[in-house]
Order: C-alpha cells, then sequence, then structure tokens
C-alpha cells in the first residue's frame, strides 16, 4: 500500500482530523485523570472514623458486615449474601476458528446492610440502583460447565468492608449521594484502601501522561496541517498549549480540590459544636487536619492549607489521649501504593526507552530536513565537490541503459521487487516473503544546464511508482524509479571513478542520500511531521514512564503535574539544543573534510617529486632555478602546514612549477618520454581542476560553518562546546 503524502489536500485533511482526534481525547483523559487524582488524594486524606464518632457528612468507615433485613441468595452458589453481582459467559469459536468468550447474562442484586466495629454499628443504604455505588469486591464463585463459565462476586455476613458514604444523622445511616461535591467516591470495598486509592492513583496518573502525548500529538499533527515544518514554531507553541494547558489545569484542579476538603473539614468540624464532650469526635477532626497538612507539598499547597483550614477553622487545645489517639489515627492512616509494582516499574522502564529511541530518531529525523533546507540547489553545471543538492529528470543512454522491472516489465533505473505467499486462513492470514530483490543502475540526472552521472546504489529512494498483483496464493509487488521523471537528489558529489575529470553523485558513508520523485517543499514537510510527531511521543512516554513510578508510590499530585508543565519546555530546549549542537558538529565535521581532501590531493602530487628530481637532474641539469624549486617542493611537506594561507601559498608555487616543466618537457622529446614525466604531468592535468573544486568546496563550507556560529542560539553552544572558526584560503 502506497504511503500518505502528508503535503497533499487529502493528507491534509486526514492529518487535521487526526488532530481533532487527539486533543479530544487529550480532553477527555485529563478530565477523568485529574478527577481520579482527586479522588485519590482525599482517600488518603479521610481518616477512618470509629462508628461511634459519625455525625453528618462523609466518612471512610471499616467493620464486618452485618445482616439488617434479608439477605439475597446467589443464583449459581446458593450463598446467602447482602450483595452480588453474577456473569454467565460462553466459550465460542468465531468464523476464524479462534477462541472468544462472550456474555450471556449478568447482573447485580443486594439491599441494606449493617457495619460493625468496636464503637458501634450502622446501616448502610446502597439504595436501588446498586451501579451507583462502586462495588469492589473480589470474585467468590467461577466454575465451567462444558463452554460455560459461571462467576460471583459477593459481600457476605461476617467479611469485612470499607465503606465511603455520606452519614445522615437524622436517618442514622450512610448513604452514597452528592459525594461528589467532596471529590470522593461512593465505595462499598473488600479491599484496604490503600489499595483502592493507589489503582485511581495509577489510572490518574495513566490517564493525565496520555492526555500530555495526545496534546503533544494533536499539535504536530495540527502543525503539519497547516504546512508548518519550522521546528522552531513546534518548540513554542509546545511550551505555550502544554505547560499553559497543564498549569492551568492543575491549578483549577488544585483550587477545587481544595474546595471540596474545607467544604468536608468545615462539617466536621461543625460537628464540635454542641459535641465536646465527645472524645471519639474530636481526635477524628484533628487527624483530619493533621492528614491534610501531611498532604500538602509545594507553596501553593501550603498556603491554601493555612488560610482554609488552619487559621479558618483552629482547633481547641487537645487533652493528652486525645493526642494519643490523633496521633494513633494518623499513624495507622494508609498510604495508597499501586499494588503492582513490579508492574509499573517495568511500564516506566520500557516507556523511557522507547522513549530514548523515538527521540533519537525524530533528532535523526529532523536533522535530515534541516539539512534539506539548508544545501542550497546546485546546478549540473556548477556542481562543486562534497554534499550537494540537484533537481532534474531522471535519463538514460547506450552507455548507462536503463532495467526493466520483473512485473510489468516497464524501463526503470532502479526497483525493489517481493514476492509473498499466503499461509494460514481467515485471521491467521498472513503473507510470507519467498523472494524479494532490488536492483539499479546509474543514470543521468538531467537540468536544464546538463547533466550529471548519479550511482544509486545505497541511496534511500522514494519510488513515484507502485504495482502490485495477487496470483492465487500469491502476492507480486514491485516499487520502480522509471525514466523522464522529475526527481530530488541529495547526495555526495565526488570524482567520478569511470572518468576522473568530472563528479558524480554517489553514497558516501559520511552524507546522507535520497532520491525523491516528490517536490523538496513536500520532502521537507513529511520529515518535519514525523520528526514532530516522533517528538511528541518520546515527550507523552518520558511523562508517562515519570508519572508511573510517582504513581506507584504514592506521590502523585498536582504538584507534580505542575512541575510536569515546567520540564517540558526544559525537554524541548534540550531537544532544540541537541539538533544545533549535531548541526554545528556536522558543518565542523565538513569543513574538516574538505581541508582534508585538499591534504590529501597536494600529499599525492608531493610524493611525486622526487623521483622527478632525479629525471630532471639527469636531464635538465642546466636547468638550476627549475632544480632548486623542485627541491624546494620536495622538502615542503603537506602534512606539516597548520594554515590555509602556508596551503593556498604551496598549491600556487606547485602550479608555478608545474608551469614551468611543461614548457621545457615540450623543448626536450627524450623528457617528455620518460614514465615518471608522464606520470606526473597526468596526475597534475587530472587533479588541477579537482583541486580547484575542493578549494571551491572548502571556502562555501567554511562560511556556512563561520557563519553559522556566529549567529543566534549557534553562538551560544559555539562558546560552551569551544567551536573554532575554520579559516578561509585566499
Amino acid at each position: 500500500m502506497r504511503r500518505l503524502n502528508i503535503a497533499s489536500v487529502p493528507g491534509r485533511i486526514v492529518m487535521a482530523l487526526l488532530a481533532i482526534a487527539a486533543l479530544a481525547g487529550t480532553f477527555h483523559l485529563m478530565q477523568t485523570g485529574l478527577g481520579q487524582l482527586a479522588e485519590a488524594r482525599q482517600m488518603q486524606r479521610l481518616p477512618e472514623t470509629p462508628i461511634g464518632a459519625l455525625a453528618k457528612g462523609p466518612y471512610v468507615i471499616a467493620g464486618e458486615v452485618r445482616v439488617a433485613a434479608d439477605t439475597v441468595t446467589t443464583p449459581y452458589s446458593n450463598t446467602e449474601a447482602v450483595y452480588y453481582r453474577y456473569k454467565l459467559e460462553e466459550e465460542y469459536r468465531d468464523s476464524d476458528g479462534d477462541l472468544r468468550i462472550r456474555t450471556l447474562d449478568s447482573g447485580s442484586r443486594g439491599g441494606s446492610f449493617r457495619v460493625e466495629d468496636q464503637s458501634g454499628s450502622v446501616l448502610i443504604e446502597p439504595g436501588h440502583n446498586l451501579s451507583s455505588v462502586e462495588w469492589n469486591i473480589a470474585r467468590s464463585y467461577r466454575t465451567r460447565r462444558g463452554d460455560r463459565i459461571y462467576s460471583e462476586w459477593t459481600l457476605q455476613p461476617g467479611e469485612t468492608a470499607r465503606i465511603i458514604g455520606r452519614y445522615d444523622a437524622g436517618e442514622q445511616s450512610v448513604t452514597f449521594s452528592d459525594l461528589t461535591t467532596f471529590s470522593l467516591p461512593a465505595l462499598i470495598s473488600d479491599r484496604p484502601l490503600e489499595a483502592d486509592s493507589g489503582d485511581r492513583l495509577f489510572g490518574a496518573a495513566i490517564r493525565i501522561s496520555i492526555a500530555t502525548g495526545l496534546l503533544a500529538l494533536g499539535l504536530a499533527l495540527g502543525l503539519t496541517a497547516l504546512k508548518v515544518h519550522r521546528f522552531w514554531v513546534y518548540v513554542l507553541a509546545m511550551t505555550l498549549a502544554v505547560t499553559g494547558t497543564l498549569s492551568a489545569l492543575g491549578i483549577a484542579k488544585l483550587k477545587q480540590e481544595w474546595s471540596a476538603i474545607a467544604t468536608l473539614y468545615e462539617a466536621r468540624y461543625e460537628q464540635l459544636n454542641g459535641h465536646e464532650n465527645n472524645p471519639l469526635l474530636l481526635a477524628d477532626v484533628a487527624a483530619l487536619q493533621q492528614l491534610i497538612r501531611q498532604s500538602t507539598s509545594g507553596w501553593l499547597d501550603r498556603w491554601m492549607f493555612r488560610s482554609l483550614v488552619e487559621k479558618r477553622l483552629p482547633l481547641p487545645d487537645l487533652d493528652d489521649q486525645t493526642t494519643s489517639r490523633v496521633r494513633k489515627i494518623v499513624e495507622n492512616q494508609p498510604q495508597g501504593r499501586y499494588q503492582h509494582s513490579t508492574k509499573s516499574w517495568i511500564f516506566a522502564a520500557g516507556s523511557a526507552a522507547l522513549s530514548v529511541l523515538l527521540i533519537f530518531l525524530a533528532i535523526r529525523t529532523v536533522k535530515l530536513k534541516r539539512l534539506i533546507e539548508a544545501v542550497p540547489t546546485s546546478s549540473t553545471r556548477g556542481l562543486s565537490f562534497g554534499l550537494s543538492e540537484l533537481k532534474g529528470m531522471v535519463d538514460v543512454d547506450d552507455a548507462h541503459p536503463p532495467i526493466r522491472d520483473p512485473l510489468k516489465n516497464e524501463k526503470c533505473v532502479a526497483f525493489d521487487y517481493k514476492v509473498e505467499e499466503r499461509e494460514g486462513g481467515g485471521k491467521d492470514d498472513k503473507w510470507r516473503t519467498v523472494e524479494e530483490r532490488s536492483e539499479r543502475v546509474s543514470f543521468w540526472l538531467e537540468d536544464p544546464h546538463g547533466q550529471v552521472l548519479v550511482h544509486p546504489e545505497g541511496a534511500t529512494i522514494e519510488y513515484p511508482k507502485f504495482h502490485q498483483e495477487t496470483r492465487g496464493d500469491r502476492r507480486y509487488t514491485v516499487r520502480l524509479l522509471d525514466t523522464f521523471v522529475n526527481v530530488y537528489c541529495l547526495g555526495f558529489a565526488g570524482l567520478d571513478k569511470e572518468q576522473s575529470d568530472r563528479l558524480s553523485i554517489r553514497q558516501d558513508n559520511n552524507s546522507p542520500f535520497l532520491i525523491s520523485a516528490k517536490e523538496e517543499q513536500d520532502i521537507v514537510l513529511d520529515r518535519g511531521a514525523r520528526g514532530f510527531v516522533g517528538i511528541a511521543l518520546s515527550l507523552g512516554l518520558s511523562l508517562f514512564a515519570a508519572t508511573t513510578v510517582f504513581a506507584a508510590d504514592g506521590t502523585f499530585s498536582p504538584d507534580n503535574l505542575m512541575m510536569a508543565a515546567l520540564t517540558v519546555p526544559l525537554l524541548l530546549c534540550l531537544y532544540i539544543g541537541i539538533l544545533h549542537y549535531n548541526d554545528i558538529v556536522f558543518l565542523k565535521n565538513r569543513v574538516n573534510r574538505a581541508r582534508a581532501n585538499i591534504d590529501t590531493i597536494l600529499q599525492q602530487r608531493h610524493d611525486l617529486w622526487p623521483n622527478l628530481e632525479k629525471v630532471v637532474k639527469a636531464s635538465l641539469a642546466h636547468e638550476k632555478q627549475l632544480l632548486k624549486a623542485i627541491a624546494q617542493l620536495r622538502a615542503a611537506n603537506p602534512a606539516t602546514m597548520e594554515t590555509g594561507k602556508d596551503v593556498e601559498k604551496l598549491a600556487g608555487f606547485e602550479q608555478k612549477v608545474t608551469r614551468a616543466m611543461q614548457a621545457r618537457i615540450e623543448n626536450y622529446p627524450d623528457l617528455k618520454n620518460n614514465e615518471v614525466i608522464r606520470k606526473f604531468m597526468a596526475i597534475m592535468a587530472e587533479t588541477e581542476n579537482y583541486l580547484s573544486l575542493l578549494r571551491n568546496s572548502y571556502t562555501e563550507s567554511a562560511m556556512i560553518y563561520n557563519t553559522r556560529i556566529q549567529s543566534f542560539p549557534d553562538l551560544m553552544l559555539a562558546k560552551l562546546f569551544r567551536f573554532r572558526a575554520a579559516p578561509r584560503l585566499t
């Protein structure tokens, strides 16, 4: 299947729709995640209150389940219970032969019951709508009969239950209405409270981190739909959107959470009026205040505690017995922990590793995009040594003929061919590759100014044509680069091995090599989109890893959310720093390579001077001035040249001596026929133009590099890592 062209109108519409879906998912997950976070923190703050100290308002209580009126009988195990939920499932095979399970019947029944502890008992009234209460009950029965599975979850008399509900002093019962005002869930559970709050904390962290990743992804897709590919625009948009969203939502949720805390504490505090002699009630309120204080973190959290709780509703002095009771309640208060901590660490480690991999791939993609933008388009006539960018038409001739693809027998210069065979059936249907091969031949890249030979071996080719056929159980696929099609080419221009007086485009281990039938702007937009999406996913995974660890340890809070908001721009700045540093390193290496190529050519020519000196001495003994110049060149080793001025001086002196040699050789036929002289003159003729190309390449590379390290923000990196300006050849 051909990959969607992001730069096309349909591609941009798809990107826009995906961006809208990602942003909608962000809103939903962020709201539910922040709601779960508030509930988990409230559950950690609320002390487990003795039943004898209950007054009006929400409470956490625990005790043994007692029958209040009638019990209900479970349908499968015939067990007496105060509540049960059942499910009947059937195992079957679908049309593909896979085993699946479907639910045939399910439901729940229950009624009022009592909960009793050492201080008393209270009536629990879940109401008629049992689904409005969260029942975290362990499965008590499961059996299989044939292909049917029978399961039950029961709360039986004598078991211990923990309940979050609202105590009605008039009815002397616990109900489950209006708990959202206090950011508390309506909960009946047979598990420890820290397990329930830990699961909520973990779920909140996962939702919030995924929401952040979706926000970053939505921005990346949205900018792509708008044909924006500048990385600094993406960084600015990400910083404002992610940081602003997380900060605004974190502060808003923190205010909402503290409003619920203040309402809850005030409701408890008001019960002290008229009940000053109830030590259990006083200890419960004092313990609640201490637990609220312990949960504060950060200056905003502490300021809200002082203004809404401590100063507004101060507690009376406590006697020693009450103080001891408060200390015991606080010490025994469970802290929310995710039960599967090993799993969370595995998730975090995997997410962190995948984040590093994605950011590496994203930076490499954006680096290629920036390179395409930075390298100017050259004409075939003005082609210079080094990394070059060309645009032209694919052409062939008798010296470099085309090939034919094995599927349609069309003329082309490169193809990838694959044969696949069908295995299995239905959903297990798979295609196994039985043959795969590629073939590429050299071709001419022609523009209005001339043509240049391209050797496509090792290039990344984005094929413009695609054919696929299915014959029986086999599928044949070919992608080809046909002739007479316009292409974009980014590759290394080096000395052609077939003809030493011209340059050709070929593979180089230190340079990218890309051949594409797309327009340059489309390639830039495509690479930018890939980089943006990769960075967005990397950012989401890194936040996922951090929040997962925080949640598993029970320390995730709105403060962490706001810290994450501040971390986002720091991470993005780090990404920018890596990109700009890599750019400078690439440009510096390009300069060093150009200088090294000049040194190599000079050394190659220098190695001939000693032998040439012997021949000239024997044939031209009277040419003392020429012999002196040759001796001087023999002694001047290019490897010792440190500055561009020295290299330029040596190259100029060699040219003068060479011209003088040519003039003398024409007058001495014996000297002209000497093998060393012929070799010297061939090399000089071959490398003279090549050296000129190398000098131009060095000058251009040095100018680009020097400009970059003197421009902001590369100037800061250049000073920090001590990048020095490259000397220019005069």
